[in-house]
């Protein structure tokens, strides 16, 4: 027993056996003296769900319970309290419990036992209540509400009066540190307008800068940048790499959502218009349930569907595997808007309370409750879903209504024309499309297919279907003509039999389907097939001879239009290994005679014939004629006619058609149950929709029932997030703004506030930056305009060896750290100096790939000069697998993770990348182009002008004639590329 202790004890011992004329011994309260003890060096390891050695102390009725070593507890008698004795020899709390108890803890205790151990009745204790040495309590800082203390004084009062600089400095000065100089006026602009454009500041916006000589300069730069539609752009991208958005759905599919931008551009037009922060949660939570919404808030609720998605276990796996699928949906949901917008990492409550934080896993469930009713799917319709607000839905469809009526209308007026109007077949290649036929020239069916628009004439009975075809091969289908319907219920095709290689006709809307004439066709001589079908028998022909009588019945009802397709049947890809010469396809039982006719003609009951010794324009002619010329002319000027009338309604619903956004779906959810470790056949008691009780002075109830409506639950959720005594969102924002600025945030976890993000380096600071942003009216602009006018944002990045000894990390801000660029903005910054920056804002991300589909998404990238691929790279597709090599090499993130803070580092691939990448090469050449365009073809003068594009400055006399021997050497483009590959060009100064 350690020495202290023992002497300790002995104190105790005497104290309890004195005589009645000494001082009685002081009252000791419970909820005073002792439960801080228990809360801090023991509930952690001895409650219901923890019980270490079979011990619980949160509660009198467990406390006062025998132990595996005895009583633990003895009304007056501590010498028989185990609980007494393992503290007394030291063996508890364990070492690593920070605070030791200290002799006070330690008399509280004997004393508490003595006066009869009184725990008030109901009294239970918590290891939530109090911050200890291994976990957060609701003690914690950051649950918290918002203090502001007084700006603290430093002995140097003449570097600035901005209050960010007075917590700064005060740092500094404890440490025995002094901050930098200031940068000079050029840096400063490049600076800021990589921080907030992420583009470089031009040459003519350095002149009006140092042209500008007044006291707020500095000022009036800031506000101009802040008001660049560009800040929306640059600060959108740091809040997409903190909830993840994705322009692909990841996983095995890994499909494409063309409609995902919509939540980009709502991001950055939110940023532009700096809209409340506050108003900015509502909307990404509960945009579409707000007593007004509009296209903007609708177009926020991408938000909730902004991650990957597992489209297989989702759609169409079993019942119970789509319900795990949905937990993981969900459980990513919570992740993504607890750690962006509240700082906590409660998804690690799914399956039991958290191990270092104050939240329980039904704070997990009451939050899950929530968003239950989010899908990305509704079966297997995916999320894209007009973004009107309801009213304004009824107002278009209204509008519409008649429209639609009227384009029906056109639309029977035109079939009946094309009914009688020639379908010219188009083949899929014109190059070797046609070889010698049976009279003239055949369509080549080994090399191409032909099609032409099906119509209701082609398949109605009395049908007769004739065609002159030639095919090799017993051991593969060959398609000779198929009239392919979308659905199948009047599909037919003539073909041959696999593995026999007879003729044969297949009839899915019949039975039997299948009709075989046994007689052998595959061998490569010209045979003339025909097939007449009266609605309920099926004759089939060869060579003018009737080969096969089959009565048939209907099984399906009647399809919808597709295409007639010729020498094979596309949905199948399935071809024919030979050729076909002329088809007629007639609208009568046609009498098949011997000889067969060669070639078809054309009567008053032809509805389709084509000879493929014709190839005009492309196409071959519909060789079928009504019976009158005059009238035939007469049916194609009805008919150009109403196609004009119908391009012009379709453009008018067109402009009238609700845009689409990639926004998911919302249900009404069942009631939601928590569930025992995560496990969804292990459900526990219901719990109805809620928040977090772990943050001071505001509760955890919404007011909502087990049933309530789903946009309710968001709706509340949304404004018990943005609630005034809410500390959580005001200090997470001006963190994250803080990080990007400076590289690391006065926090180092932006998306963990918790017990393992530590302590703030300058808590007073984020305080006071918190409480600003909120009587801003929690305006973002205006923290970004604190912190960069401040003195500490206008430090020279210059490295001082004796500093970086007391501080090494710069934590405490003794100097401006020097940034490598973000992938995105070296992107964006080439495309800037080189002239070929596309500034063209919103609407669909542009595509530097292209798709295979077999089983999944596989995207080919490529490089492109054209102007709609050099738009800013917040504009690229963002898809998961489509990944860019360049941005890669820099650190760009993938988007099927949430991204807090991004790495920067410094590798050889880099280097590789800007030696080799070809748009790198390309931008080199185009910059050394937009060059001589400025300043002709003088090498001094090119050298000069390279610079004050790539670095904002002029070169010095050794660049200038380093830079000039390289051009006359090797040329100006080799020049160009030289600076992009520069560390000035990389960096931000």
């Amino acid at each position: 027993m350690p020495l202290r202790l023992i002497f300790l004890t002995f104190a105790i011992i005497l104290s309890s056996r004195s005589g009645g004329s000494a001082e009685p011994s002081p009252v000791v309260s419970f909820e005073r003296d002792v439960a801080p003890l228990l809360l801090r060096s023991c509930v952690g390891c001895h409650n219901p769900s923890d019980k270490k050695g079979g011990f619980d102390l949160t509660s009198a009725s467990a406390a006062f319970q025998p132990g595996e070593d005895g009583v633990r507890l003895v009304r007056g008698k501590p010498d028989q309290s185990s609980m007494w004795k393992r503290i007394v020899d030291g063996s508890m709390p364990p070492r690593k419990i920070r605070p030791r108890p200290n002799s006070r803890d330690i008399q509280n205790v004997s004393r508490w036992i003595r006066q009869g151990a009184r725990w008030p009745t109901g009294h239970r204790l918590s290891r939530f209540d109090v911050t200890t040495s291994s976990r957060a309590g609701r003690d914690w800082w950051s649950l918290q509400p918002i203090h502001v203390p007084p700006i603290p004084g430093t002995t140097d009062t003449t570097w600035s009066s901005n209050p960010v600089d007075q917590w700064i400095l005060a740092r500094l000065e404890s440490n025995g540190l002094r901050p930098n100089r200031p940068t000079d006026r050029r840096r400063f602009l490049r600076r800021a307008s990589f921080d907030l454009l992420g583009l470089p500041a031009t040459p003519e916006q350095l002149t009006e800068f140092l042209s500008d000589r007044s006291a707020d300069a500095n000022r009036r730069l800031i506000d101009r940048l802040l008001a660049s539609p560009h800040y929306g752009q640059r600060w959108g991208r740091h809040w997409l790499d903190v909830i993840g958005f994705t322009e692909s759905d990841g996983y095995e599919h890994d499909k494409f959502r063309p409609h995902a931008w919509r939540y980009r551009d709502y991001v950055i037009d939110s940023l532009n218009d700096d809209i409340s922060y506050a108003r900015f949660i509502r909307e990404q939570l509960a945009g579409d349930a707000q007593p007004q919404p509009s296209r903007h808030s609708i177009a926020a609720t991408g938000f909730l569907v902004s991650g990957a998605w597992d489209e297989i276990q989702n759609v169409g796996a079993s019942k119970s595997e789509m319900q795990r699928a949905h937990e993981e949906q969900v459980a990513e949901l919570i992740g993504t808007v607890t750690g962006t917008l509240l700082g906590l990492t409660v998804n690690c409550c799914r399956c039991h309370d958290h191990k270092f934080d104050p939240l329980s896993q039904t704070d997990y469930y009451r939050i899950k409750a929530v968003f239950d009713g989010v899908d990305h799917s509704q079966g297997k319709t995916v999320g894209n879903r007009s973004i009107l607000p309801a009213a304004e839905a009824r107002r278009i469809a209204a509008l519409q209504a008649p429209l639609r009526k009227q384009q029906s209308q056109i639309e029977a007026d035109l079939a009946k024309c094309r009914k009688h109007l020639s379908g010219h077949a188009t083949p899929d290649s014109v190059t070797d499309c046609q070889v010698k036929g049976r009279h003239g020239a055949a369509l080549n069916s080994l090399r191409t297919q032909a099609s032409t628009p099906s119509k209701a004439v082609y398949h109605a009975p009395p049908l007769t279907v004739e065609c002159w075809a030639k095919a090799h091969g017993k051991d593969r289908f060959n398609v000779f003509v198929a009239n392919n319907l979308k659905s199948s219920g009047e599909h037919w095709e003539l073909y041959s039999f696999t593995s026999v290689g007879d003729y044969s006709v297949y009839m899915p809307g019949y039975e039997p389907s299948t009709i075989r004439s046994g007689v052998v066709v595959t061998d490569g001589r010209w045979h003339y097939l025909a097939m007449q079908f009266d609605g309920s028998v099926v004759n089939l022909f060869v060579d003018g001879r009737q080969v096969k009588q089959q009565p048939v019945r209907r099984i399906r009802p009647p399809g919808t239009l597709g295409t007639l397709d010729f020498g094979g049947y596309r949905p199948q890809s399935i071809t024919c290994d030979g050729a076909i010469d002329d088809v007629r396809i007639s609208h009568t039982i046609r009498p098949i005679t011997e000889p067969a006719p060669k070639p078809f003609r054309s009567d008053k009951h032809t509805v389709g014939l084509w000879s493929f010794d014709r190839l005009k324009s492309g196409t071959f002619p519909d060789l079928s004629q009504p019976a009158d010329p005059a009238k035939r002319r007469a049916i194609q000027l009805r008919r150009d006619s109403l196609l004009e009338q119908l391009a012009t309604v379709q453009k008018r619903i067109s402009s009238l058609t609700p845009p689409i956004g990639y926004i998911g779906f919302r249900r009404q959810p069942p009631v939601t149950h928590l569930l025992f470790r995560g496990d969804i056949a292990a459900e526990g008691p219901r719990t109805p929709p809620g928040s977090l009780s772990a943050i001071a002075g505001l509760s955890a109830d919404l007011g909502l029932g087990f049933d309530a409506p789903e946009a309710a639950r968001r709706r509340q959720f949304a404004a018990w997030v943005t609630h005034r005594d809410n500390p959580l969102p005001a200090r997470v924002m001006v963190n994250r703004i803080w990080q990007s600025h400076f590289g690391q945030g006065l926090i180092k976890t932006p998306s963990d506030l918790g017990f393992n993000g530590g302590q703030p380096s300058h808590p007073g600071l984020l305080d006071w930056l918190s409480a600003e942003l909120i009587r801003s009216g929690w305006s973002l602009k205006h923290i970004h305009r604190l912190i960069m006018l401040s003195a500490t944002y206008h430090q020279q990045s210059t490295y001082n060896e004796q500093a970086a000894r007391i501080d090494s990390g710069n934590r405490l801000l003794w100097r401006f750290s020097p940034r490598r660029l973000d992938a995105e903005v070296v992107r964006d910054a080439m495309l800037t100096v080189s002239g070929e920056l596309n500034r063209t804002m919103s609407g669909p991300s542009f595509r530097p790939f292209t798709v295979t589909v077999f089983n999944t998404h596989f995207y080919h990238l490529f490089d492109s000069s054209k102007a709609a691929f050099n738009r800013r790279t917040i504009y690229r597709a963002n898809v998961i697998t489509g990944r860019d090599p360049l941005l890669d090499a820099f650190d760009c993130p993938s988007p099927s993770v949430a991204t807090p803070r991004r790495r920067s580092t410094v590798t050889p691939a880099q280097a590789l990348a800007l030696m080799n990448n070809s748009f790198v090469l390309r931008q080199s050449r185009t910059f050394a182009t937009r060059i001589r365009q400025d300043v002709g073809d003088d090498p001094d003068a090119q050298a000069r002008r390279a610079f004050q594009l790539a670095l904002t400055r002029d070169p010095t006399v050794e660049e200038q004639r380093q830079i000039t021997t390289l051009i006359r050497q090797h040329g100006l483009s080799n020049a160009c590329w030289v600076l992009v590959n520069s560390s000035e060009f990389l960096f931000s100064p």
